[in-house]
């Protein structure tokens, strides 16, 4: 690992953070502007001087959906959406759930469910027993044969204690199971953009739905994506090239929909593969790739034959469970990290890979840039950014890792006016980062492990990624440009009085307003692939704001060295 010519830091810079009564409304002539509530001259002055204005849409923590059923896997009533046809199809992949409504609960449908329920019920009494039986013969032989002995022979049942090795990996499994459900805060699970559409699809933690969302019209679509499997949602995709395709993952698996904008009742199957944490399409959306909660491998479907080959490289435990996938602009290298510190990076032609496990901790978040050439990325408990170089045409593996920046923590004003100074602290921990699609400006969140820090904040960066490439250049790949800031907070509580006479003094003299760490944090934040005028930053926040914030520039070398 080597380290780049390191740039000037936001403090050296004098880049302020904004108030926090501010909210963030745009970038344009590479400066953020940030107005307060109720500024409505404000906001009249950004628009005619040719910015553009987004209003924000909110996802509440519950929802009451009228006409669909909640979802369940052990009622044979909410087993199929009751505002779907009971039509049962059968394919090579999995199950297809399809139709129009009925009113017709002693269907054949209903029946088969129920006659279905009833079986897996009795067989799972008799395996009940069976385990009881192979239980007491296991205790039996463990007493006067070894435990390993007595497990080869009888198997491995629980309450013995051949099977508590058994118990710990499960409990480690559960347990990466609530971390990476736990990974986001808010009513927000996940959000993905369309690749072509200006149409937003936003899963909601409560009742595992998915709503989608129409930025260039301002609605809400008709289509509520729910269904009986898809339960705990971790990540979503929606396929490149075919119209209106999505894959939701989930600690189920994973549930493909193809969503026909003029029908209320979507068509979806589920597809097999349990404990999704990520999915990514190839951006020719030929092949899916998954990856999983309780190991490392990676799993890639062919969309068009439906089949699945697994990629087994980076441990069968939780331990190994894989945080992120990331498919290059050109296909032909995908990169994943794990729980287990691992970053790997593939070549997608034979599959073959080169690892990097020599990091303190596990990589948090990265992004690639447009031209296949690099990737910038953090890691846990470090302020650091880092960027893997590929100097080679595909399929190369010849890359190094190198450290552009990082990101010095500091106290600064907000505010020019007045004796009486606002003050917040900034930086600390990175915890994910994304690259418009242009490769222009990189943003980065920080972690909530920073306490003393305003993790409610969005550094942004300007981006040279061929500075990386170039011996002996000047320029740097990361410049600071500014701050983003969520939507208003509301009214702050009043100050607590001093306690005594010389803590007054003291708050006096200080001339310094004490300002308690921001909420809400932001969830989940990207870019729109599709924004003529720039980029188009999407922030989901903690308390279930979603705001869009454009960055205006012209050219890729709109930028000041």
């Amino acid at each position: 690992m080597c380290a780049y010519k390191s740039t000037a830091t936001f403090e050296e810079r004098g880049i302020r953070p904004p108030p926090r009564e501010s909210a963030t409304v745009g970038e344009s002539d590479l400066t953020f502007i940030h107005l307060r509530d109720g500024d409505d001259v404000g906001l009249l002055q950004y628009v005619r001087s040719g910015g553009i204005a987004f209003p924000h849409i909110m996802i509440p923590d519950a929802l009451q959906l009228r006409g669909v059923a909640q979802p369940t896997i052990s009622s044979a009533e909410t087993a199929v959406d009751r505002s779907s046809d009971d039509q049962l199809e059968q394919d090579g992949a999995g199950i297809m759930l399809q139709g129009r409504e009925t009113d017709e609960p002693d269907s054949a449908l209903t029946t088969l469910i129920s006659h279905a329920l009833w079986l897996w019920n009795a067989k799972q009494n008799v395996t009940e027993l069976i385990n009881r039986a192979q239980t007491r013969s296991l205790l039996a032989a463990e007493s006067w044969l070894p435990a390993p002995m007595a497990q080869m022979i009888f198997g491995q049942v629980p309450g013995t204690a051949s099977a508590a090795k058994a118990d710990a990996m499960e409990a480690e499994e559960t347990e990466g199971h609530r971390k990476m459900l736990a990974k986001t805060d808010g009513p927000i699970s996940c959000v993905a953009w369309h690749p072509h559409r200006s149409l937003l699809a936003i899963a909601h933690r409560a009742t595992d739905c998915v709503f989608l969302y129409d930025l260039a019209s301002d609605t809400w679509c008709s289509n509520v994506l729910q269904n009986a499997y898809m339960q705990g949602i971790t990540s979503m995709a929606w396929q490149p090239n075919c119209g209106y395709a999505l894959a939701v993952g989930c600690t189920t698996g994973v549930c493909m929909w193809n969503i026909m904008p003029a029908s209320v009742a979507p068509v979806s199957f589920h597809r097999s593969a349990a404990s999704v944490s990520v999915l990514a399409f190839s951006n020719s959306g030929q092949w899916l790739v998954a990856g999983h909660q309780t190991h490392g491998h990676l799993t890639v479907w062919d969309v068009a034959l439906g089949t699945a080959t697994p990629l087994k490289r980076s441990g069968s435990t939780s331990r190994s469970a894989t945080l992120q996938i990331g498919i290059s602009p050109n296909d032909r290298y995908l990169v994943s990290t794990h729980a287990n510190g691992q970053l790997r990076l593939w070549e997608t032609e034979n599959w073959s890979s080169q690892v990097w496990s020599d990091f303190n901790a596990s990589v948090t978040g990265f992004t690639w840039s447009p031209d296949s050439r690099s990737v910038y990325f953090a890691i846990a408990d470090c302020a650091d950014i880092y960027a893997l170089a590929l100097y080679k045409a595909p399929p190369s593996l010849d890359a190094e890792v190198t450290l552009v920046t990082t990101f010095e923590a500091h106290a600064a004003a907000v505010s020019e006016d007045g004796d009486d100074l606002e003050r917040v602290r900034v930086g600390g921990s990175i915890k994910a980062l994304a690259l418009d699609p242009q490769g222009q400006r990189l943003v980065v969140s920080f972690d909530d492990s920073s306490a003393s820090g305003d993790i409610s904040l969005l550094a942004v960066y300007l981006v040279n990624s061929d500075a990386l490439f170039r011996a002996g250049g000047d320029a740097s790949a990361l410049m600071p440009l500014g701050y983003v800031r969520g939507p208003n907070w509301g009214k702050q509580p009043k100050l607590e009085e001093a306690s005594s006479e010389s803590a007054l003094r003291a708050e006096k003299s200080s001339k310094k307003k004490r300002v308690r760490v921001g909420t809400p944090t932001p969830s989940w934040f990207g870019f729109s692939p599709n924004f003529e005028s720039g980029a188009l930053l999407t922030v989901a926040w903690a308390n279930g704001k979603i705001s869009f914030v454009p960055m205006l520039f012209a050219s890729r070398f709109s930028r000041t060295q």
